[in-house]
């Protein structure tokens, strides 16, 4: 179990504008952004890191076949009510009722599972809106997918559905604004209170945030002023005609043991005032769609080093349903 992995891409280097063509103008910074602290950390940074020039952000190196998969992925798989495409499971947590939220935030463990090439497995937090039959969101996690990332290795990741069905992975098509020059796109998550752009914060030692990137506003239309619903919890998918993958760590939670299977903590939500709240005191009910090879539980407040955390995963395997 690794907990904050840093990954090693292969990177492309490409200028702010030409990465965001349809953005009239780009924000290197969220409104009231405290540039001292990440000022401190980024002179700390290793040396051999990849600076990038002026004017230029780290991008993934990526082939057209790989765009293709992943603008089909982010609208097939990812509905943070239900798993309404075939082959995909679901086991988690989110809010319960409507209100409004500004932003949401976790640490995520990550595991090396076995994951066939047609298969993949994550983990992710979001923000969610639904409006009669449209819905907008923003997920962030990791997650193993060869056919989206080439290998079978975790990787970080940022996906997002819009107006008009619209929607993308990462930076493989146009939407996330990469700002940060050495710092590729990872969690958690937070909305601008000026600009409504939602923004995508790295934490690292110390509590020190990290900017790395934002989706503006336009992207959305009914994610624009706040967000009705947040979760966590993890997503797999698979050939409905084969067996489903392992979640999380590949283990059933076990009440008396918080780390026996995949784990989320520090769970916290960003109220309508822009405050930040534990997630203890939010009401919360589970989605799971096949207990038999997956489940969740949501432990609440543990104590000060995990906060308010939950269990989460399974073996998956022939039994899981569609």
């Amino acid at each position: 179990m690794n907990i904050f992995v840093n990954f090693v891409l292969l990177l492309l280097l490409i200028s702010f504008v030409e990465s965001a063509k349809h953005i009239k103008s780009i924000k290197m910074k969220p409104s009231g952004w405290d540039s001292q602290l990440e000022n401190r950390l980024v002179n700390k940074r290793h040396k051999k890191r990849i600076h990038c020039p002026s004017g230029t952000v780290p991008i993934l190196r990526t082939k057209n076949k790989n765009v293709l998969y992943s603008q089909e992925y982010s609208k097939n798989h990812f509905n943070f009510l239900t798993a309404q495409y075939p082959g995909t499971h679901i086991a988690g947590v989110r809010t319960e009722g409507k209100n409004i939220y500004r932003g949401v935030g976790a640490r995520i463990s990550t595991y090396d599972l076995s994951i066939g090439k047609d298969q993949s497995s994550s983990a992710h937090t979001y923000v969610a809106t639904q409006s009669n039959d449209d819905s907008n969101s923003i997920q962030v996690g990791w997650m193993i997918n060869e056919r989206l990332f080439g290998n079978k290795q975790p990787w970080s990741y940022g996906s997002w559905l819009g107006k008009h069905g619209s929607g993308c992975f990462n930076v493989q098509c146009p939407g996330f604004i990469q700002v940060n020059k050495e710092n590729p796109i990872s969690e958690p998550l937070s909305n601008d209170k000026e600009t409504k752009n939602w923004w995508l914060t790295n934490i690292k030692p110390f509590g020190i945030r990290i900017v790395v990137g934002y989706w503006p506003n336009e992207l959305f239309n009914v994610l624009r002023d706040g967000a009705d619903f947040v979760g966590y919890g993890g997503i797999v998918t698979s050939d409905p005609r084969g067996p489903s993958p392992p979640m999380g760590n590949g283990r059933l939670p076990n009440i008396d043991d918080r780390l026996w299977s995949g784990s989320i903590d520090h769970l916290n939500i960003i109220d309508s005032n822009y405050t930040i709240v534990g997630a203890n005191d939010i009401k919360s009910v589970p989605l799971v769609d096949s207990n038999k090879c997956y489940d969740v539980y949501y432990r609440g407040y543990v104590d000060d080093d995990v906060g308010v955390s939950l269990s989460y995963g399974g073996p998956g395997g022939f039994k899981c349903g569609y």
